[in-house]
């Protein structure tokens, strides 16, 4: 049956993201979201008094910068798209030839100064063309900080981030997390970052025991983190908390750890007790990850959330261009854009950081209960009020 749709009346949308590759758990919900997303749009959009089919146009990144780079180019030169939407966290390469070739861009998931300064970003200034949301590494911060604040312990830190972009970023000890913990009056003891496939932290474990650290932070992926709990464990190093980015946010890789994960704690950007919903479906933030768990039989993930967020602003922004054909219109749109999401509300115009709009973080710990189900719940939203808190902290090992 041909399309009612002319080509001109099809717009074009490169979705470009991590499906495999080792950052593939933050793209693991990816067939989900544009399944769900198809629907919600089946009939088309009607803009400035004309119907569009919309087309998204996804490509795997492999988890590799310089396939991304070439397959944001192949996007933009060959499948002649009219919006970009894709994944940050291994580096600005689709903002980069989005900003050089004039196309409206939004990414997500890569704290905002690890896209913005890579690109020699100002947030004064900002770009003409690429947008980005997430949280920053002071927001990060501050839910550590929050998670913190009532605990009865030492002001004694033990610090480890991986030899990575991001936890170059976040583990600077000036500007990054660690110089935030040090000015609300922390001791931090931190040997230097790790390189990523390592698997021996008994240099830091040997230092923390030294300086008796009751509170561990840092960034590790899944296997390293299994790693370090597990040589923690032979070395008699039993810290009364364990905050940590990455490792904790998939459930996959928490459930690797067993019953030691219970009481573990991270920042939480996305999941079910969020009080929001999506200006897309309609779905409120438990209804979405409910149609994920029935759709692919797994857990619930942070992503889910913030990749349908994606999707979101996207189609608000070009719905507000009044011609999704008009690049500079659809950027245009996104620069002075507040849109209520499933993540709550975005705004580009009033964050402060040109092209950039922050997003709300929670702090949360995992819980194991009697049948051996893991959850991560909402226990400290001193940075987010409007979610509501789901249960009260407890220390490791209690």
């Amino acid at each position: 049956m041909p399309s009612a749709f002319a080509a001109d009346d099809t717009i074009r949308i490169g979705y470009l993201t991590h499906r495999t590759g080792p950052f593939a758990p933050f793209a693991e919900a990816d067939a989900f979201i544009l399944d769900n997303a198809n629907k919600a749009l089946a009939g088309g959009l009607s803009i400035g008094g004309k119907k569009y089919k919309v087309e998204f146009v996804p490509r795997d990144d492999q988890s590799n910068p310089d396939r991304q780079s070439n397959l944001a180019a192949e996007l933009i030169n060959k499948e002649g798209i009219d919006l970009m939407l894709g994944q940050a966290t291994i580096g600005p390469g689709i903002a980069q030839q989005c900003e050089v070739n004039g196309v409206p861009c939004i990414t997500t998931m890569s704290p905002w100064q690890a896209w913005m300064f890579p690109m020699k970003g100002d947030p004064a200034k900002g770009f003409k063309n690429v947008f980005h949301f997430f949280w920053g590494i002071d927001d990060i911060a501050n839910v550590y900080l929050d998670i913190w604040k009532d605990l009865k312990l030492p002001k004694v830190l033990g610090s480890a981030f991986e030899n990575t972009l991001p936890g170059n970023a976040m583990g600077d000890l000036k500007m990054g997390m660690p110089g935030a913990f040090a000015k609300a009056g922390y001791k931090v003891v931190d040997i230097g970052k790790f390189s990523a496939d390592t698997d021996d932290f008994s240099a830091q474990i040997q230092a923390f025991k030294k300086e008796r650290v009751e509170i561990v932070t840092g960034l590790f992926a899944p296997p390293q983190w299994a790693s370090f709990v597990k040589q923690s464990a032979q070395m008699g190093f039993k810290p009364k908390v364990m905050t940590i980015a990455k490792a904790l946010l998939f459930p996959g890789g928490v459930q690797a750890l067993g019953k030691s994960a219970h009481g573990m704690s991270t920042e939480i950007w996305w999941s079910p007790a969020y009080p929001f919903k999506s200006s897309l479906t309609g779905q409120t933030a438990r209804q979405l990850a409910d149609a994920y768990m029935a759709s692919t039989k797994k857990e619930w993930t942070q992503p889910i959330g913030v990749m349908h967020a994606l999707v979101e602003v996207g189609i608000a922004a070009l719905k507000a261009s009044g011609n999704p054909k008009d690049p500079q219109k659809v950027a245009d749109a996104i620069r002075s854009m507040k849109q209520e999401t499933v993540i709550g509300r975005l705004d580009f115009a009033g964050s402060g950081i040109k092209n950039v709009s922050k997003i709300r973080c929670v702090g949360g710990q995992w819980v194991i209960d009697a049948k051996g189900k893991l959850d991560i719940v909402v226990t400290h939203n001193g940075t987010a009020p409007e979610i509501p808190v789901q249960r009260k902290f407890e220390l490791l090992g209690a």
